[in-house]
């Protein structure tokens, strides 16, 4: 069995006395969270649980011009439904429908979703239904 340096003793017994008398494994050996990597539709609940760009603002229509309708302030959020509406930033025309974090549910244009273009082409191929 090897000897523990002096820094390492000392810094084994911080750590045992700061859990409790265990020892807690390194932060960078913790697993990260799987909801930040997921991207999908749930079929228990039919929604699309997917990153987004938060804060991202949401909107009454699906016109960038269209009023401001409330705000995602969670990077992870689910939508409830798409739409076709005016071509955007993303490239396409498709504009997902969820609850705010603050305001009034609204649309969201697919290029604050972290979903695929080919997602995007027809999210109700994939389960998503039409709003």
């Amino acid at each position: 069995m090897r000897k523990l340096s002096r820094t390492a003793a000392t810094l084994t017994a911080a750590l045992a006395l700061g859990t409790g008398g265990m020892l807690a494994a390194p932060a960078a050996t913790a697993a990260p969270a799987a909801p930040a990597a997921e991207c999908g539709v749930r079929p228990h609940d039919g929604r699309l649980w997917c990153g987004n760009g938060a804060p991202v603002i949401l909107r009454y229509g699906t016109l960038l011009d269209s009023p401001v309708s409330g705000q995602l302030q969670t990077s992870f959020s689910y939508f409830l439904c798409w739409s076709t509406g005016q071509q955007h930033g993303g490239g396409n025309s498709t504009w997902y429908y969820t609850d705010a974090d603050w305001g009034d549910p609204g649309y969201v244009p697919a290029q604050y979703v972290y979903t695929p273009s080919w997602f995007d082409a027809n999210p109700s191929a994939y389960g998503l239904r039409h709003c």
